[in-house]
């Protein structure tokens, strides 16, 4: 008995360790979403050898589980007359997250602070990297190890993810200010990255932490606490306000001149986005239900290019630039739901109510109350990313958002499963 218990303690350790893991590395080392990601799932198969499971799955475990499957079915079908390996090997990734949640959710293994701070240390790396490709490299903009956009969107959500946490955690004062430098990091690296799609969420996200804190806080103390918010923020964007200036400027004067002259100015950044959407919109007029398939999009782009309707550089890459409509021209209308659904479903299981929160005692709410919110900001994030960036068209976009949930939703069952065994009930 003694020596089952010890197991089970050495267990839990491990896999707090592999969640703390994965966020912390995700930005700071090369693949660093994958370290967490395989030592968590290597642990969820011992679980199941070695700890039987004593909880059936939750309707919100379940919501999750579903929505981790559909997602993953439907990356490994090219959509297209000859099968895709690498839609086969995203589909795998899935398979072994779906399994993890299945696995983790059934025990009260991980702990919050666990994550918590993996998080927030995470956008400490962030940072970290930042900083030194910026001063020791002299790059232009950060792109840590996959590209500027990834790297940027990332870097902020961890870094408004932890700003949300110390808002809405209930902690000691000394921990709030270490939370909100921490969250401070992750704001600034994507900063220097010049990522605009990080510039695009950040007030959303700024948004539903006030909502989330106006509803389940002081009001009088979430006011002021979303005051220094802003203010922090500000006082990030000050140091290069002319460079940011500069940044904005040109993605509305390129716009300009993409509607002005869209075949001269097609090769800019936001002249390449707006040709891209251009495009994709019209192959979907043609297709609305059934798509284009992944190699029927690319030869339909190649054919418009042929034929003078669209400028050459739609061909620089195989996705439209933005998420829903990369979906819709791909895979037709049930792709569209599914990807829909892969962001309405977290947002709905992780979002606090007044009837979630009351699952665990008094004096854990404000802890539930910050991971669910740090939860709920991921799919809204991705949401926001997708308007200017096909995020899931890389590794690092797949890899950080499922192993994300993952963790997100056997935490939040932890902290209830752990309420409800020492409640008796």
């Amino acid at each position: 008995m003694i020596s089952m218990k010890l197991n089970e303690v050495l267990l839990s350790a491990a896999i707090n360790f592999a969640a703390f893991l994965f966020f912390s590395l995700s930005l700071a080392v090369p693949s660093g979403y994958s370290y967490g990601a395989v030592f968590l799932t290597l642990l969820a198969v011992v679980c199941i050898f070695s700890s039987p499971s004593i909880k059936s799955l939750a309707v919100e475990t379940k919501i999750l589980l579903v929505s981790l499957i559909a997602t993953g079915l439907m990356w490994s079908v090219s959509f297209g007359v000859s099968w895709s390996h690498t839609g086969f090997a995203y589909g795998v990734k899935y398979a072994l997250a779906a399994c993890c949640l299945w696995v983790l959710s059934r025990k009260n293994y991980i702990s919050p602070q666990a994550v918590v701070w993996g998080v927030a240390t995470g956008a400490v790396g962030a940072l970290g990297v930042a900083v030194y490709q910026y001063m020791a490299l002299h790059l232009d903009k950060a792109s840590g190890f996959t590209n500027a956009i990834q790297f940027g969107g990332i870097a902020m959500y961890m870094g408004m993810a932890t700003w949300g946490v110390a808002l809405l955690g209930g902690w000691r004062r000394n921990q709030i200010l270490i939370l909100g430098l921490c969250g401070s990091c992750g704001v600034l690296a994507s900063l220097l990255s010049e990522s605009r799609g990080g510039w695009v969420v950040a007030p959303m996200l700024f948004v539903a932490i006030l909502a989330m804190a106006w509803h389940y806080c002081n009001k009088r103390v979430a006011s002021l606490a979303m005051l220094g918010m802003l203010i922090g923020g500000v006082m990030l964007v000050l140091p290069a306000y002319k460079k940011f200036e500069q940044r904005a400027a040109l993605a509305v004067h390129e716009a300009q001149m993409y509607s002005a002259e869209p075949q001269k100015y097609a090769e800019t950044s936001i002249g390449q986005r707006l040709e891209q959407w251009r495009l994709a919109l019209r192959l979907i007029e043609e297709r609305p239900f059934t798509g284009w398939g992944v190699e029927g999009y690319a030869h339909a782009k190649q054919a418009m290019v042929d034929k003078g309707a669209a400028h050459p550089s739609v061909m620089e890459y195989g996705h439209a630039h933005n998420e829903i409509l990369d979906m819709w021209v791909k895979r037709g209308l049930a792709g569209l739901i599914i990807l829909l659904f892969f962001y309405a479903a977290p947002l709905y299981v992780f979002w606090p109510t007044h009837a979630r929160l009351a699952r665990v005692t008094e004096e854990l709410r404000p802890r539930l109350l910050a991971l669910r919110a740090a939860a709920a900001l991921l799919p809204l994030a991705y949401f926001g990313f997708g308007w200017t960036q096909v995020f899931f068209a890389h590794n690092s976009g797949h890899m950080f958002y499922i192993f994300s949930l993952v963790i997100f939703g056997a935490a939040v069952r932890s902290m209830e499963m752990a309420t409800a065994k020492t409640s008796g009930n």
